[in-house]
C-alpha cells in the first residue's frame, strides 16, 4: 500500500490513519461482525459469504464508526459464482424491513453488466459505474474503499476504480460485506481512521 493515497482534491496519509481494527477471520467472528442476510461461515481462513437469491446477503461490523473510515480487504468469488465483490460503508440498518437503511454499496463486477463503482442506498439514482474494469472471477483482488465527509471512493490492487462525491453525505456507521446473488470469500481485513489533507491541483503549461 503507498502511503499517499491520491484523490480529486485530497491526499490521504495511510500510515497516519489510526487503525480500529486489524482482523484475519477466525472461529470467533460473530464477536466482531453480524450476520444479517445470506449464509455466513468461516472456512479456511476466509469469510464466507452467499446469497443465491436476486438481492444482497448482509455482513455488517458491530462497531459502529463516526469517522471518516476506510477499509481495506482482500476479496474472491467462490466459482461457480463470478459476479458482485460488493462492500458497504456508512451504513445504518432498518430493523423494520430488515434490511439497509442508508449506506454506500461498493462493487466490482455487477449491476448486471460486469460493471464497477459506487452507488448510494437507497437513493439508486446516484451512482459511478464503468465497465473499464475487468475483474477475472475466482482470483483474489485487494479493495481499498472509503469515505471522507461524502467523497467515496474504490481501489482494486492499489488501482483507482472509482471515485463519488455526494452532496449530501451519509455520515458514519457500520461497514460490511454483501455478495449479492452470488458466493464470496473476503481476508485481511483492517479498518482506519482516515488522516487527509486538501490538495491543490493545477495544469502547469504543456507546450
Amino acid at each position: 500500500m503507498e502511503n499517499e493515497i491520491l484523490l480529486l482534491g485530497k491526499k490521504i496519509f495511510w500510515d497516519q490513519s489510526e487503525i480500529l481494527m486489524d482482523y484475519q477471520p477466525d472461529e470467533n467472528w460473530r464477536e466482531l461482525w453480524d450476520a444479517k442476510l445470506g449464509h455466513w461461515e468461516c472456512k479456511d481462513g476466509y469469510l464466507v459469504g452467499s446469497e443465491p437469491g436476486n438481492f444482497g446477503g448482509i455482513l455488517l461490523s458491530k462497531e459502529s464508526y463516526p469517522d471518516n473510515v476506510m477499509m481495506r480487504f482482500t476479496m474472491a468469488t467462490v466459482l461457480p459464482a463470478t459476479r458482485d465483490l460488493n462492500a458497504v460503508f456508512c451504513t445504518t440498518w432498518d430493523e423494520e424491513t430488515n434490511y439497509l437503511k442508508k449506506a454506500y454499496v461498493v462493487g466490482l463486477n455487477g449491476w448486471y453488466e460486469n460493471k464497477s463503482g459506487i452507488e448510494r442506498f437507497p437513493e439508486s439514482e446516484l451512482r459511478a459505474l464503468t465497465s473499464l474494469y475487468r475483474y477475472t472471477p475466482g482470483t483474489e483482488v485487494e479493495i481499498l474503499i472509503g469515505c471522507i465527509d461524502g467523497h467515496s471512493f474504490l481501489f482494486a490492487d492499489g488501482v483507482l476504480v472509482q471515485e463519488l462525491i455526494d452532496s449530501d453525505p451519509i455520515r458514519g456507521g457500520h461497514v460490511g460485506f454483501s455478495p449479492y446473488s452470488t458466493a464470496l470469500k473476503i481476508k485481511d481485513i483492517q479498518v482506519r481512521k482516515i488522516a487527509w489533507e486538501k490538495r491543490e491541483q493545477i495544469y502547469e503549461p504543456e507546450f
